[in-house]
């Protein structure tokens, strides 16, 4: 005689982990990346990247990956301005930052991911502070495990 057996399912979300571990990933391509160029937009994508995927880890836990699609696309500023104040980790400065590379980041405009014109003829002087955003991607990410707690 066959039995079936029936199993009850169990929920796990896995999503913010595992947009976590990847933009551990894109942090870890801009530190080893190396321009053949005077200057390249590629470390300022890798760390757009990385911080967007660190913020939407944060949503994760409380929506699913399409109603964050939906919410927040890639508009860092957006996604950043609905976290909970407790993962509302920047400084003024770096909020600031984050600000800048928003315009360029998004959808609409994707400065660091096509060449402009514009950008190329003024020196690339609307993109922020390098540093600053390098600084902002470790933050979330060095910050994510206290997050989970």
């Amino acid at each position: 005689m066959n039995k079936v057996i029936v199993v009850g399912g169990i929920h796990a979300n896995i999503s913010p982990d595992a947009f976590h571990l990847w933009a551990t990933h894109f942090i870890k391509c801009k530190r080893d990346f190396k321009s053949p160029h005077k200057f390249s937009p590629v470390p300022y994508f890798l760390l757009c990247r990385a911080i967007e995927l660190e913020i939407k880890a944060r949503h994760l836990h409380k929506m699913s990956q399409k109603e964050v699609k939906r919410g927040f696309s890639h508009n860092l500023e957006k996604a950043y301005d609905a976290l909970d104040p407790a993962d509302k980790i920047l400084n003024e400065s770096e909020e600031h930052v984050l600000r800048e590379a928003s315009i360029i980041y998004k959808d609409d405009d994707k400065g660091f991911e096509y060449l402009h014109l514009e950008d190329a003829l003024t020196a690339y002087k609307r993109f922020p502070d390098l540093a600053v955003l390098d600084s902002i991607a470790n933050k979330f990410s060095e910050n994510y495990a206290s997050h989970t707690k």
